[in-house]
């Protein structure tokens, strides 16, 4: 878990690779979809992107506009859901959601993908993160609510009372539709303190890391 406020500044790699094949030239836009701290807005507008975004806490989207003015960066970043984007049709080049869009019911879920598929441009990126976990792997209802077997709601900490899905493979069938799917990477991610011997008994926090496209009609 990060507990160092600095490494969330750091951004994703894989953000900074896809921002390599977009040509900033053209006035290409990115849309941060959950931008927290504001670690992508920022490295995405030192590059000379046209950077928009959103987040639903108002405090995130205080923090990032102020440090966009420190850094003497331009960028609009308003609050926000994943529900209803407030941006036009066929708008982005690529859309980035980072722990972001599993904070729902599948139903919101299908929602957020709808949204994105809509302010996408023809041949346009959506990079995300969905959580997951193993099907006969039961929840620790230790400070969660169970509602099912893939959706829980934490009780407490800054995500109190936020839905989490935890998605299986045939889940992506309803999230992906309309999308040509590029590249879905799976990670199991283990955090310390933790001996070898703990490592092989224990499964780590999964997540599909995905690069999907809006097709071109």
């Amino acid at each position: 878990m990060v507990k160092n406020i600095e490494e969330w500044k750091i951004p994703d790699g894989e953000v900074m690779r896809l921002s390599y094949l977009l040509n900033k030239e053209k006035q290409q836009k990115i849309f941060d979809l959950g931008c927290g701290l504001g670690r992508h807005v920022i490295y995405l507008a030192r590059k000379g992107f046209q950077v928009s975004g959103t987040d639903i806490s108002e405090r995130a989207v205080e923090f990032t506009n102020n440090w966009l003015k420190k850094e003497k960066l331009n960028a609009d970043i308003k609050k926000g859901t994943f529900l209803s984007i407030n941006q036009p049709d066929n708008s982005f080049d690529l859309v980035i959601a980072l722990n972001v869009i599993y904070h729902g019911f599948k139903k919101d879920i299908i929602q957020g993908f709808s949204e994105v598929l809509r302010i996408l441009k023809p041949r346009g990126i959506f990079y995300g993160t969905l959580k997951t976990k193993h099907k006969d792997e039961l929840f620790d209802n230790q400070g969660i609510e169970i509602i099912d077997n893939q959706t829980i709601i934490l009780k407490e900490g800054i995500e109190a009372n936020v839905p989490h899905f935890f998605s299986y493979k045939e889940d992506l069938i309803d999230f992906f539709r309309g999308f040509e799917i590029d590249k879905i990477t799976y990670c199991e991610y283990y955090y310390p303190p933790l001996l070898l011997e703990a490592f092989m008994k224990k499964l780590g926090s999964g997540y599909f890391h995905f690069t999907i496209k809006k097709p071109s009609n």
